[in-house]
Formats: structure tokens, sequence, C-alpha cells
């Protein structure tokens, strides 16, 4: 079987991608290992910035496949002694942040692809991919065994653990780092405490409180390197993030418990030959400030582009020659905001206990900062939302 283009991972950026291609008739296969029913299950980010809005809507998938209505406006920062809430949305003129799950983006970029014959290898996991001057082969296995799969380019969206990414090692440099902080990722049955996200720098450690669905509520608790969910029972769990945000969570549903490391990565370039990477399966980064999606989403669409010029009637191929060089500064700042965030509300690198007197101090004092320095609080909310400040 032989194709334009194969895309490993059916999540946002990969489906997103393949739409694009297959809306500009670039040959598209995307393989990807869960089955069709379990794609788009799992709740992960759901924040879109306002400028990853803009772009969808530009590109023809906001306000018909993707339709974006929810919107939040403010964070509040709570510390023991004060809270700050930032209105980001008037500070920016009117530019929220959208709420929208990564898995119900997923299921609706999916079936649209689906409804308009894109070609999606299900329950495909990839074992390896190569190159050569003649093009690519992908190597996968399936319900019916192995099978191998030709094409001109392959694009690795799949994730953190890329199998596109290790057919690179070697030929491309990985800078990673890894923070202390863990986090427990929770899923609660519960309506959103506030109409907005909350940040608490707690003396016990960190929290947050992100929207997601009406009766969804995504919340994060900062524990020990060392422990894990088995540590900390439902009970444990309602009582500390309840204790840190400064709310009640008696008696509320806790459906889904994870941990995430905080490791942050970046890949140069991101692509070698007829192999590119995109998103996670090029660059990691923290949920502070909730970026991720909306890097791997500019990724995909800046790829799109350059792969329908190298298509095109031109065969023009400019483009994804610069794609990492053209990506890559946008991901290097976005990377210095994300680390900038997860510092002011997480104990410092070499602080020890959440507890420490001076990491909490610090922390309450960018809080601080960020209520009474208006030029402070104007980057901030720029920053944060997604918005540039020239517009």
């Amino acid at each position: 079987m032989r194709t334009d283009v194969v895309v490993v991972g059916a999540g946002p950026a990969g489906l997103i991608l393949a739409w694009l291609l297959q809306r500009a008739g670039v040959a598209t296969t995307v393989i990807e290992s869960q089955p069709r029913e379990e794609l788009g299950k799992l709740p992960k980010a759901g924040i879109v910035e306002y400028r990853t809005v803009q772009l969808l809507t530009a590109e023809g998938l906001g306000d018909t496949v993707l339709e974006f209505a929810a919107e939040n406006h403010r964070c509040e920062f709570r510390t023991a002694d004060e809270s700050v809430l930032v209105d980001y949305g008037a500070l920016t003129g009117g530019r929220p942040h959208y709420v929208f799950p990564q898995h119900a983006l997923v299921d609706r970029v999916a079936t649209s692809l689906l409804e308009r014959g894109g070609e999606v290898l299900f329950g495909h996991r990839v074992t390896g991919v190569e190159q050569d001057a003649e093009g690519a082969t992908v190597h996968a296995t399936g319900p019916d065994g192995p099978r191998e799969l030709e094409a001109e380019v392959v694009i690795g969206c799949d994730g953190a653990g890329s199998a596109v990414a290790r057919s690179l090692a070697g030929v491309v440099t990985q800078h990673d780092r890894r923070h202390p902080q863990r986090f427990l990722v929770i899923s609660a049955a519960m309506p959103p405490l506030v109409d907005h996200t909350i940040y608490a720098a707690h003396p016990r450690g960190y929290a947050a409180h992100m929207r997601r669905l009406p009766e969804v509520t995504r919340l994060y608790l900062e524990v020990p390197g060392d422990q894990s969910p088995a540590d900390w029972p439902h009970d444990r769990i309602r009582d500390e993030v309840g204790r840190r945000l400064g709310a009640s969570l008696d008696g509320v549903e806790l459906p889904e418990v994870d941990v995430l490391d905080l490791r942050t990565r970046v890949t140069t370039p991101m692509q070698h030959g007829r192999v590119f990477l995109v998103g996670d399966a090029a660059h990691l980064i923290t949920p502070a400030g909730g970026k991720g999606m909306n890097l791997a989403i500019f990724d995909a669409v800046e790829l799109a582009h350059g792969l329908i010029e190298r298509f095109g009637p031109d065969a023009d191929p400019t483009r994804t020659e610069r794609y990492s060089a053209t990506r890559l500064p946008a991901i290097w700042r976005t990377q210095a905001f994300s680390d900038w965030f997860l510092r002011i509300m997480t104990a410092p690198p070499g602080a020890g206990d959440a507890r420490d007197g001076f990491g909490l101090g610090l922390r309450e004092g960018w809080v601080s900062s960020l209520q009474r320095d208006p030029l402070l609080r104007r980057w901030f909310a720029h920053a944060y939302a997604g918005v540039d400040p020239e517009d």
C-alpha cells in the first residue's frame, strides 16, 4: 500500500493535519493504536487559546466541525492570605480562552474526517519507521497481523513515547528536563466551583481547578515525587484539594485519578528527511498555562500547509524544509512561559518540601506582584490567553 502521507497518531494534531490534507486532495492514511470506540474517551487538556480558535476558524474547522462557545475570561490565584482575580479577557481586549475538552475535539474531528472519506487504520500499533531516497516505510501490527505502508512522508503525531521519534534517534537532539514536582490529575464528577480557573499556592502545596464539562471538573494536586494514586484514597484527595482550594468537596465522586510527572522536552530539529514530528512527539511541556494542545495544533496547521505546497502542482518543498525553523522559536517562547508559571505556583527546585518557607514566600511574592503590578499583569494576560501583545 502506498500513499502520499502517513500520519501516526489520531490525537488533536494528527487528526487536524489529516483533515486539512484530505480536504486539499493529498492522499493521507492515519494510523491509530486505539480502536475507534475508545478514541476520544479520556478527558485530557481542555483550554483552547484565542489565537488557536482564530486559526482553526480560518482553516474551516471553527464554527463548523468545532463550535467554540464556552468562554473562560478569568483566573484566580489563591494563597493562604489573599485571592487575586485576573480578568485576562478584559486585559486583552475581550480575547478569552475557550473551554473545549480535548477528547471532545478528537471525537468531532475524527467523525468529520471519516465522513469526508478519510482513511484511519484503528487498532494498529507502529513498530518501526524506515526511510531512504525513494520513500518511507511504516511497519505496523494490527488485528490482521503485521503490515507495511509506503509513503512519501511520515509524520509522528503519536505523543511522548512516539515510535516515529524513536526512528530519528541519533540524527536529532532531544533537550530534556525533569521537574521535581509530581501532580495527581483528578477528574471530579461535579460542576465547577466557580466560572473560572483557580490556581492555589497553598503552604501545603499547589492545587488547581479547571473547567471542563458542565458536570466534570479537572483538578490538580501537587504531591511528593515518590507518591502515587495508591497513596491517596479518595477521601484524602477530597480533603486535601478542598483544603488548598478553600472549598468543600465532600461526597464528590472521583472517577479518574492519575499521576503526572512534570517533564519538558524539545527536539531539534523536528524533522529529518521524509519524517516530521508534531506536538508531543516533538516537544513536551508542563500543564502550567494549558499550552500543550495549542502548540500541537499550530504545528499541525503549519506542516499541513507545507505539505499541501509540496504535493501541489508546483511541487514546492520550501515550506516543509523550513518547518522546524518556523515552529521552534514559538515553541521555546511557550516553554519559557510555562516554566515560569510552574515555578511561581510550585516549590522551586532544590527547595525540598512543598511547605518550605522560602519557596512559599516566592510563590506568594509572585501572586502579590500580579495583584499590584499592572505591567506584569498585562504581560501575563497576553501570554496566558494566547494573544499577541500588538493585537
